[in-house]
């Protein structure tokens, strides 16, 4: 298999540390450049991972660099601009989700990377985890017959920064947390959302100008139903970010997935607080794993660009029918 030579656009966003480590890791990958355009990020992330090339003006980056492809995780506000420039250029695309906070945005992005002959891949990480990928392949056997119904949650803490950005972020905690699990939904069920119920409870931190927690219903084209509950409802002192959680009911039994359950948890008179340590498979390896593969072998992202578009969607309904204090349909005509 032939390296591929990456450039990491922004720093902005947690993921973007865990992906670095990952690019510096794997055999078929090279992160030769970065961009970001907060001095002291780009300053702390080219002396973390000992990468010389280091920008604060992308265009310079896509214009000088080598590069294959693309890693885009920059402030949800971003995602667009910098994948539009970096499918102009022919770099194919790892985006953070939400693939961005409009759905015109979002629209365009997907046309100029066709337009371009270039992949754009979104980063739902879950598709690749090793316990969720094998509940869609139960599903795909018959296990538990048709789907009933789902529920989910995944739940976190704030993130902090600029997550609290209304502008930046496109909202809160329904913006950054529904999407992955609605697109597992969507994955699951292989159906569309046709209708979005939603409410916004209290913030349970009411300093923050977004909202931390909320509950949604789905009803899918078929009739399955499906809840997700997406709150940053994690006090800061919580010993990890959260969980992702699926209760699936079929005709004839059902399926339970803790994701992040293969862990261990410590308490010692030293720390004097409880401490949690993931010992699973990293999926944000498996993820960018298999992006390399669909560069290499010209096939197309498990989760596409389309697959983005329609989880933005879902969460895009939810603030509307909070709004309207009904349930919404769906496609949006916003």
């Amino acid at each position: 298999m032939e390296q591929i030579n990456f450039a990491i656009l922004s720093f902005a966003h947690i993921h973007a540390w865990n992906y670095a480590r990952v690019l510096k890791k794997l055999q078929h990958a090279n992160l030769v450049a970065i961009y970001d355009d907060d001095f002291k990020r780009l300053k702390k992330a080219s002396s973390t991972f000992k990468v010389e090339k280091a920008y604060k003006d992308y265009r310079k980056l896509l214009e000088r660099e080598a590069i294959d492809a693309v890693i885009i995780t920059s402030e949800n506000a971003r995602h667009a601009e910098l994948a539009l420039a970096s499918a102009e250029a022919g770099k194919h695309i790892l985006c953070e989700k939400p693939i961005a906070t409009n759905l015109n945005d979002s629209d365009e992005m997907i046309r100029t990377a066709e337009k371009n002959d270039v992949k754009l891949q979104i980063a739902f990480v879950m598709r690749y985890h090793p316990a969720t990928a094998e509940v869609k392949k139960l599903i795909e056997e018959d296990s538990i017959g048709n789907i009933i119904s789902i529920t989910a949650t995944n739940h976190g803490k704030y993130p902090g920064e600029w997550f609290g950005d209304p502008i930046l972020a496109g909202g809160g905690a329904i913006i950054d947390h529904t999407v992955h699990v609605a697109d597992l939904i969507r994955w699951y069920t292989n159906d569309e959302v046709s209708q979005v119920y939603a409410e916004a409870g209290e913030n349970i931190r009411p300093e923050l100008k977004v909202e931390d927690n909320a509950l949604i219903l789905l009803k899918m084209k078929k009739g399955i139903i499906a809840s997700i509950d997406p709150s940053w409802s994690r006090p800061d002192e919580w010993p990890f970010w959260g969980d992702v959680y699926l209760f699936v009911v079929g005709e004839r039994g059902c399926i339970v997935v803790d994701a992040f359950s293969q862990h261990i948890q410590i308490a010692s008179k030293e720390n004097r607080k409880l401490t949690y340590s993931y010992y699973g498979t990293d999926p944000d390896e498996e993820m960018i794993k298999s992006f390399i593969q669909v560069i290499t072998r010209d096939e197309e992202p498990l989760a596409s660009g389309f697959d983005g578009r329609q989880a933005l969607e879902i969460a895009l309904a939810a603030y509307e029918s909070i709004k309207r204090r009904k349930p919404v349909k769906l496609p949006l005509n916003l």
